[in-house]
């Protein structure tokens, strides 16, 4: 990497985020062997600033029951005990990074970054800017959903944009029919002319529901005992995908339900039908919801994604999930869900 950038990855749920981050870390381990350290971490293992120091030093191990944080005029004190006083000093979070840098660089892979606490974010943000400007091998990935845009913003490091951004967003049809094929091709099984493309399709180009058709097909074939994929298998395969996918919808609903914004969910759905499911306007999204902070709730949920700027001149927000549009507006009006043909 650039050895003044950081890493941002963000994207929808179940676009292969924490995949990536995975094959990153199982990389740089094979790749650098014991030289280099990967260390993963989540915002629940780093809720405040003190413990977000405490797990760097600690290798990540949580604290033990002894330990006690005290907030006092003069800082942090950390009680071990009844004794043994320490202050944790306002630079605590660089100088953790500069001693665990002293054996070997370091990769700090933190996934859902998106529900990090705005101060811990600001101080491993600006401590990774200052380290790297002293030249220590520390490489901050941060990973989450388009929310992490927010998290990052609200946090005062104005410079986080200056990193290596990457946005991920649905697969093209090339690329989904590759991540469907190659792995049944690793188990010599064949997937007939045509069908692959059939099947992306279906999936919406959608990483998860791609995870969703591969094991629903492997399924079938162990069921009927088949070692090559036709139309038939394509076809009995399906209603247990349809199901899986509805599961996923059900828990995307109760969110909405929960947020209070199924009305609004419920007219996003039906304009982005009457579209034919094409990309709208942000301005139109706008006005049709009314509340720009409800538009971008939706964003952060996955259910709207905005359009890359690099795909049009008018910057637009297409569904998250087009199906999904269809099971939103079904449960808000009691319309019939579009089927999927076979």
């Amino acid at each position: 990497h650039r050895g003044h950038q950081n890493m941002i990855v963000y994207g929808p749920r179940g676009n292969g985020k924490t995949s990536l981050l995975e094959k990153l870390s199982e990389y740089t381990r094979n790749e650098y062997a014991n030289d280099v350290e990967v260390l993963w971490a989540t915002p629940s293992e780093i809720r405040t600033s003190e413990k977000l120091e405490h797990w760097i030093r600690s290798e990540g191990k949580p604290a033990t029951p002894a330990v006690q944080d005290i907030q006092g005029k003069a800082g942090v004190w950390v009680v071990e005990g009844s004794a043994n006083l320490k202050i944790q000093r306002p630079d605590g979070i660089k100088d953790a990074i500069r001693e665990r840098c002293t054996a070997n660089p370091v990769v700090l892979i933190v996934d859902e970054a998106h529900r990090l606490n705005r101060q811990a974010a600001e101080d491993l943000l600006n401590a990774s800017q200052t380290v790297r400007r002293e030249k220590i091998p520390f490489f901050l990935v941060l990973a989450g959903t388009p929310g992490l845009v927010g998290t990052l913003d609200q946090a005062e490091a104005s410079f986080w944009d200056r990193g290596q951004v990457f946005p991920l967003g649905r697969l093209s049809l090339q690329e989904s029919v590759e991540a469907l094929v190659k792995p049944l091709s690793a188990f010599d099984i064949q997937i007939a002319t045509g069908l692959a493309e059939k099947v992306a399709a279906k999936a919406h180009c959608y990483p998860f529901f791609i995870q969703f058709w591969g094991k629903c097909l492997m399924e079938q074939l162990v069921d009927s005992g088949q070692m090559n994929i036709d139309r038939d298998v394509v076809i009995n395969a399906e209603p247990q995908v349809i199901a899986r996918r509805n599961q996923m919808y059900a828990k995307r609903f109760s969110e909405l339900n929960d947020r209070k914004l199924l009305d609004i969910a419920g007219k996003v759905a039906r304009a982005f039908i009457s579209n034919n499911n094409k990309p709208i306007p942000v301005l139109d999204i706008c006005h049709l919801i009314g509340k720009m902070e409800s538009v971008k709730t939706l964003e952060s949920l996955g259910y709207i994604w905005q359009v890359p700027p690099d795909k049009g001149d008018t910057l637009s927000y297409e569904p998250g999930i087009p199906s999904l549009m269809g099971y939103i507006d079904k449960q808000t009006l009691g319309l019939a869900m579009p089927e999927l043909k076979s």
